[in-house]
């Protein structure tokens, strides 16, 4: 049987501990940004690998005193919040943690680095196929064109690609949060399933919302968004059919312990 930490904390004690939550998760981004910034030439190449091997070629530009600065800082604060990730979600966790029950603690580490996992997923994803694959379409889109030089900046690049990596890894965390709302009881495979239109709806928005306003990288990333959704209705399946079992199973225990009340008051 499940049972809930009794530990209460008053109002304040709460929001004391939450600001030093947010601290420490803060003072992890600002960390590993100041080293994203020692090493940023470093990351800035890698970043651009995918650009350099783009045939037609497209060869990048820097047009501003301040582009190169403002492309390290950028490069930096990504490296800081993607390497602070795992302090993060240990932070919310340790948040969180006093307030649930003994069996949801005992998956929240495993959900932990599930998150971690699905959101690395989602940003090698983009890193290796989406940005490859829609940089190569804008440069024979783009060829041909009598005079045209196709040059890109380093910030609008590094803008694009920044983006793009970014939120396909917070996509990419769809299933999980479905998990967490199945489990808490919000959402159910059959809820997920009336509203799928709509979800399709809000995934192409999304995509047009945080992606280049183009269609074709809209679509790219739409697509495993949708993918993803699916997914997630089939966790949350398996989250339902979990919750059958455990209820099947606490019922039987339930009609145990009466039939051996009855017993013992017969015997006695």
């Amino acid at each position: 049987m499940s049972k809930v930490n009794n530990t209460e904390m008053p109002l304040l004690d709460h929001l004391e501990e939450l600001r030093w939550r947010v601290i420490k998760a803060f003072s992890s981004v600002l960390l590993f940004a100041i080293v994203g910034f020692i090493f940023s030439n470093q990351l800035i190449y890698i970043l651009s690998l995918p650009i350099e091997h783009t045939e037609p070629k497209l060869d990048l530009l820097n047009t501003t005193i301040l582009g190169v600065f403002l492309a390290k800082m950028r490069v930096a604060v990504v490296l800081g919040i993607v390497f602070s990730l795992p302090v993060i979600i240990h932070q919310i966790w340790k948040f969180i943690a006093p307030g649930l029950l003994d069996d949801e603690r005992t998956f929240a580490p495993l959900l932990i680095i599930t998150t971690i996992v699905c959101f690395v997923t989602g940003s090698l994803f983009s890193y290796f196929v989406m940005i490859p694959w829609s940089l190569k379409f804008f440069a024979v889109l783009n060829y041909g064109l009598e005079g045209l030089v196709n040059y890109v900046t380093i910030t609008d690049y590094l803008n694009y690609i920044t983006i793009l990596i970014l939120f396909t890894g917070m996509a990419f965390e769809l299933p999980v949060v479905v998990f967490i709302l199945a489990k808490i009881g919000m959402v159910t495979p059959s809820s997920l399933r009336k509203i799928r239109r709509f979800a399709y709806l809000a995934i192409l928005v999304l995509s047009a919302v945080f992606t280049p306003a183009d269609p074709f990288t809209m679509l790219g990333v739409a697509m495993p968004m949708i993918l993803l959704y699916e997914i997630s209705i089939f966790v949350a399946k398996l989250v339902k059919q979990k919750k059958i079992e455990d209820a099947e199973m606490e019922a039987d225990s339930e009609g145990i312990n009466k039939e051996d009340e009855l017993l013992e008051d017969f015997l006695g």
